[in-house]
């Protein structure tokens, strides 16, 4: 039987960034939780399309923090986990903008308060497969081994993970106290990640047997220079983390995870006409350059982003 313990306030917090009519089904999903949130605080990172208009035609009542400039997911995430933090909110429940939270998803995660301080649970994805996501083998870094769900074919209800997704976990403020804010200087893809392990050395970020979401946007939508690019540099920025947490990687296992990733990014380049682009792979390139170089640009971007 879940420990009881106090549900306390809960903050949402939606990152957002040209893409407003995912940003509507995530809001209006928002909205009908069967347990209201106590606040909700979208972050809109200096969208360009008419996500600005929406929010103010369409959900006026809720905050909008808007971005000077675009500062990716990391930073769109520090600074609203930021501001949930400093207002005192005991939960933060945070999501990107193209996730949609089933009705009763905020309820079935609280249920879970009394056994950890980080909670994810399982989702659909829009072609109707689920997917799951728990366990990150750190000594590979760009291989994430996503088992199967022993626990659950058992019949146990939730498991113990050490990966993190900022596609609905449930955060409580005492994690920010111990680990901060997630590291801007990676912009996308990565810093989820190495946020979920640090947390697991605080607490024992769990995974529930319940399906609370629908993501509706993924790799299959294909790639653009920017996800080249970070997919590749990144890598390093989260081995420094690693190596800073006092983990011992293999040089080698890490190369061969670089290598690894280069036949996936190609891959992806040649089956897809419209991935054949000389600019993906000068991007994945650079990437790759800038991560040996230990090059980490403030917010993550490379000077040729606008």
């Amino acid at each position: 039987m879940t420990p009881v313990a106090p549900e306390g306030k809960v903050c949402a917090v939606i990152v957002t960034f040209n893409r407003a009519a995912l940003l509507r089904k995530c809001l209006t999903a928002i909205l009908a939780q069967t347990r209201p949130l106590d606040h909700i605080l979208v972050v809109n990172n200096a969208s360009t399309d008419n996500t600005a208009a929406l929010l103010a035609a369409e959900f006026p009542q809720l905050e909008v923090m808007h971005m000077p400039e675009n500062t990716g997911g990391s930073g769109g995430f520090a600074a609203g986990m930021k501001e949930a933090h400093a207002r005192g909110y005991d939960w933060l429940w945070i999501m990107d903008d193209d996730v949609e939270a089933y009705p009763d998803a905020l309820a079935a995660l609280l249920e879970y308060r009394g056994l950890s301080d980080f909670i994810h649970m399982r989702k659909d994805l829009a072609d109707g497969n689920w997917h799951f996501e728990g366990m990150w083998d750190f000594h590979v870094l760009t291989v994430r081994m996503f088992p199967r769900e022993i626990s659950f074919a058992n019949g146990k209800d939730w498991m113990v993970v050490n990966y993190s997704n900022f596609e609905g976990p449930l955060i409580h403020r005492r994690v920010i106290d111990k680990i901060g804010l997630p590291d801007t200087r990676y912009f996308m893809y990565g810093d989820d990640v190495i946020y979920g392990l640090q947390a697991s050395f605080h607490t024992n970020p769990i995974y529930i047997n319940r399906t609370g979401f629908r993501k509706d946007f993924g790799w299959s939508k294909g790639m653009d220079r920017m996800s080249y690019y970070f997919t590749f540099r990144n890598n390093f920025l989260t081995l420094e983390h690693l190596r800073a947490a006092g983990m011992e990687i293999n040089g080698t296992s890490f190369w061969i995870s670089n290598i690894r990733n280069i036949l996936w990014c190609a891959r992806h380049i040649l089956s897809d006409p419209k991935q054949r682009k000389w600019n993906n792979v000068t991007a994945a390139w650079q990437g790759l350059r800038d991560g040996m170089r230990r090059n980490f640009h403030p917010y993550g971007r490379p000077p040729w982003m606008k």
